[in-house]
């Protein structure tokens, strides 16, 4: 008797699906946002996944290909971030971009200024930095696609905005607490 831990099937939305129906969805949701493994797996990464990126890699490599079934856990992310991509691009889709001299693109939104600046074999750079702060998120891979590099630089700002709304939390914490001493001096 096939012990149920090993066989390459789930069950997903009411029904049994199969190694290769998972990885057919998986694939259909990477391609939807728009994604390559090394890309998923920058994300994965810059969420606070802890494995070593080889591994990170490797496991997403073996899943598109079918070669393992797909996690819950994995097949749930990318359908999670398949919606994010869709509300991004809801709240920021139709911002009216300008097109510097030099071939950019340029807007500025949220208090960051995000330019998209051209490079060799037609790809993109996405480039932003917050107004206020002068805080400038990592950048992303570079894009293949006008329309690639804008839907990078969404996710980019959103996350910038996350950090900034952290550190701002954090910075308050800080002084809620007061200043420390080593020793109690009022004794």
């Amino acid at each position: 008797m096939e012990d149920e831990d090993n066989e390459l099937s789930g069950t997903f939305g009411g029904k049994e699906w199969t190694a290769e129906e998972l990885s057919a969805e998986f694939n259909r949701a990477l391609a939807e946002l728009g994604w390559t493994p090394v890309e998923l797996a920058d994300r994965l990464i810059s969420l606070g996944d802890y494995r070593p990126y080889k591994t990170v890699l490797r496991g997403i490599h073996r899943a598109v290909e079918g070669q393992v079934k797909v996690s819950g856990e994995l097949l749930a992310f990318v359908r999670q971030e398949v919606r994010y991509k869709r509300r991004l691009k809801r709240a920021y889709g139709n911002l009216e971009w300008s097109r510097l001299g030099d071939g950019s693109w340029t807007v500025k939104v949220e208090d960051f200024i995000i330019t998209l600046l051209p490079q060799t074999k037609g790809r993109w750079k996405v480039h932003m930095t917050h107004a206020i702060t002068g805080y400038s998120p990592s950048w992303p891979r570079w894009q293949d696609t006008l329309e690639g590099a804008k839907e990078i630089a969404f996710l980019t700002l959103d996350s910038a905005i996350n950090w900034l709304l952290e550190q701002e939390q954090e910075e308050h914490e800080r002084r809620q607490r007061g200043p420390r001493r080593a020793i109690n001096l009022d004794g």
